[in-house]
């Protein structure tokens, strides 16, 4: 099989979350799987510093109203050399940011986004090699589906196929009626894919027609079919619900081994991890100052703040937990401004028992995954979630709400069940999110119990493996399709 990863991000080099984690590992599993597989991304300044062999020729990337010359620039990704084919065109890509900056989004995302997807279909001529399936991801690569199924087929040739993986359907990419003149698809296309309540939804038409469709995880897979996680296309989804399949995300367990991991004081052994978890711990609370003290339960949080996190019910929450637990609450975030205020509140006016870092560090990430005792996700939705995987990885027992792959991944804590990783609850309200907290603040001094939940998660497959079959399979199926 021959297939072509088309996104507008892949991590390291272009990133802003899960998207790019998943676009830079699924590929190198796929090609040990003898997929022949390769990735298109646009090249944005951030990846001007990678080693590349510039393709002769150029295309033409533009719309009806103006045309862009692209040219295609090769590299490398993983231990697999997956190719990397950089797009580069400076007036549409060489900026700083992927969708926006600080002045907000791009006024141009739509123009940018088609863009991409003309030069995947034009890749064959430039690269002496063509897909048979584009596996495209998020709003930005969905228009690739409409202008596929919109080109005239080649006589005596199978059809090229095309998959979307919905990664978050809350980004679903809008414009206007102009921009969807402009990029020269059917007329008929704006009624029957295209139109949302009299804007042009990108998500929308790569949903209408991509052969098969995926999304991050079983359960998030049902349910955007619903009103409430359905961001107004739960209708076409059910309308597409055949074809439309979850699967959870891996991640990289060489990149997130505990064992290996140089920014963590001392190695986690998950054979025998209660050394190396206490040396993390008290590590962790000298470096954000607090009180040194291996029997006090800490809690960590690695988020963006913002409300599909749900850390608002954190902050409700930890008033009354100070003063009826002895926990430490460390918090690693940024995102809504008000969020990020009361964070700073609460870690002024409980010195010795809450810090907060606003801002990113992948080193304190990792510290806090390898030295809290829990670790706290109370999330509105979660399409997927690759915290709790890492936190389980890492030994932090994670404490979510029951939704998405959160659900898929976190088997809840029931008294006498030997398979519990983890705890879950299931209402949206502060009052739901502190009960789940005092439970496992009850199980934290059942020391076997603690310690049984510790060692499945521990144990918890996160591979990328399972899901590259799955997604092999996926691939066959599309191909097959009438």
């Amino acid at each position: 099989m021959k297939i072509l990863f088309v996104s507008p991000e892949v991590s390291p080099f272009a990133r802003t979350g899960g998207l790019g984690d998943v676009v830079g590992s699924l590929p190198i599993e796929l090609k040990r799987l003898g997929i022949d597989v390769r990735i298109l991304c646009p090249m944005y300044e951030s990846c001007k510093k990678l080693p590349t062999n510039r393709h002769s020729g150029k295309i033409n990337i533009g719309d009806l109203k103006k045309s862009h010359q692209a040219s295609i620039l090769e590299s490398q990704i993983g231990e697999t050399n997956v190719p990397l084919y950089l797009v580069e065109n400076d007036f549409l890509f060489a900026r700083d940011g992927i969708y926006s900056d600080a002045s907000g989004d791009f006024q141009d995302n739509v123009q940018r986004a088609f863009a991409l997807c003309r030069a995947a279909l034009k890749l064959n001529e430039i690269v002496d090699w063509e897909p048979q399936v584009f596996h495209t991801h998020d709003w930005m690569a969905a228009p690739l589906s409409p202008l596929l199924n919109a080109s005239p087929g080649i006589k005596n040739k199978p059809r090229k196929r095309s998959v979307l993986t919905i990664h978050n359907l809350e980004h679903q990419g809008k414009g206007t009626y102009d921009e969807f003149k402009q990029s020269g698809l059917p007329n008929d296309y704006w009624g029957s894919s295209f139109d949302y309540f009299g804007s042009m939804n990108l998500l929308k038409g790569g949903i209408q027609h991509a052969d098969k469709i995926t999304t991050v995880s079983p359960t998030y897979a049902e349910e955007i079919k619903s009103e409430a996680y359905g961001c107004g296309l739960e209708n076409i989804l059910n309308y597409r619900a055949a074809d439309l399949i979850g699967i959870l995300n891996g991640m990289d367990e060489k990149l997130w081994d505990p064992q290996n991991d140089s920014l963590l004081p001392t190695p986690i052994d998950p054979t025998k991890p209660s050394a190396g978890k206490k040396t993390c711990k008290l590590a962790l609370q000298k470096e954000m100052n607090l009180p040194l003290d291996s029997e006090v339960p800490v809690f960590g949080v690695v988020s963006r703040l913002c409300r599909q996190k749900g850390l608002d019910l954190l902050i409700k929450a930890l008033p009354e937990l100070m003063e009826k637990t002895t926990a430490q609450f460390i918090v690693l975030g940024s995102g809504d401004s008000e969020e990020e205020s009361a964070f700073r509140l609460l870690s002024q006016k409980f010195q010795d028992r809450i810090a907060s870092h606003i801002g990113f560090d992948d080193g304190l990430a990792r510290r806090i995954f390898g030295g809290s005792d829990f670790f706290l996700m109370p999330s509105r939705f979660e399409p997927c979630g690759l915290a709790q995987q890492y936190s389980m990885r890492y030994g932090s027992i994670p404490i979510a709400r029951k939704t998405g792959g959160l659900a898929d991944t976190i088997h809840s804590f029931i008294p006498h069940e030997k398979s519990s990783n983890g705890f879950l609850f299931e209402g949206d309200d502060h009052e739901d999110f502190k009960s789940v907290i005092y439970l496992a603040l009850k199980v934290f001094k059942d020391r076997k119990t603690l310690n049984m939940i510790q060692t499945n998660a521990f144990q918890s497959s996160c591979s990328w493996k399972k899901a590259a079959k799955e997604y092999a399979k996926v691939y066959q199926w599309a191909m097959g399709k009438n």
